[in-house]
């Protein structure tokens, strides 16, 4: 059964760790995490302003072929509010974490 594709949104300052934790969880949870700022930032230098463009277009490219967005943390920046705009606006599922947590509890996963 193919698992469906889910974008982990949380702040940039992140540390990997964290964003490891996140995309750890989703995939226990069942679903495919795709983390651009954990997967980019292995080979993009944010200070530069075209490779921080380029970041800004994988990432709205890998949002396009998500079935949803996971809000992850407990502040949203400015940066993770525009990650969620663009995901209503291609009418994504946007959850938290900790609500994708629920629903899965919810229905004995």
């Amino acid at each position: 059964m193919e698992k469906a594709f889910a974008y982990i949104c949380a702040d940039a300052e992140a540390a990997p760790h964290l964003l490891r934790r996140y995309c750890r969880k989703v995939y226990e949870l069942g679903y495919v995490p795709i983390c651009p700022k954990l997967s980019e930032a292995q080979y993009l230098q944010p200070d530069d302003a075209d490779e921080k463009r380029d970041f800004h277009s994988i990432a709205r490219q890998k949002l396009d072929r998500c079935r949803m967005l996971v809000v992850c943390g407990n502040e949203i920046s400015h940066s993770m509010s525009a990650e969620i705009g663009a995901a209503e606006k291609r009418n994504l599922i946007c959850t938290t974490l900790d609500g994708l947590i629920k629903i899965k509890e919810a229905h004995g996963v």
